[in-house]
């Protein structure tokens, strides 16, 4: 098994599909990652722990990425960018 980076395009695609999936009225909306995860997703507390579940599951790197940092950034896009900088490197 080697260490690949995970691309901010992968980890921004497996978000909006969590997104869309924790929030279905979501579904056929267009999301860009600016939304404010909370005043305009209502994404809670739990439903960030949710995000960082699907995310784990689609790159298989359960218990690697911190969930500390899904508490904190305002957007999809923050979050995409505190994963790909602060989680480099997982495990193929």
């Amino acid at each position: 098994m080697g260490d690949r980076r995970l691309s901010r395009d992968e980890v921004h695609a497996v978000l909006i599909t969590a997104v869309r999936e924790v929030r279905p009225a979501l579904a056929g909306a267009s999301l860009s990652g600016d939304e404010h995860l909370v005043a305009e997703l209502g994404i809670d507390s739990v439903e960030r722990v949710e995000l960082l579940i699907a995310l784990e599951e689609a790159f298989e790197v359960e218990d690697e990425v911190d969930p500390r940092i899904f508490m904190t950034p305002r957007t999809i896009n923050e979050l995409v960018e505190r994963i790909v900088i602060v989680e480099p490197a997982v495990r193929e």
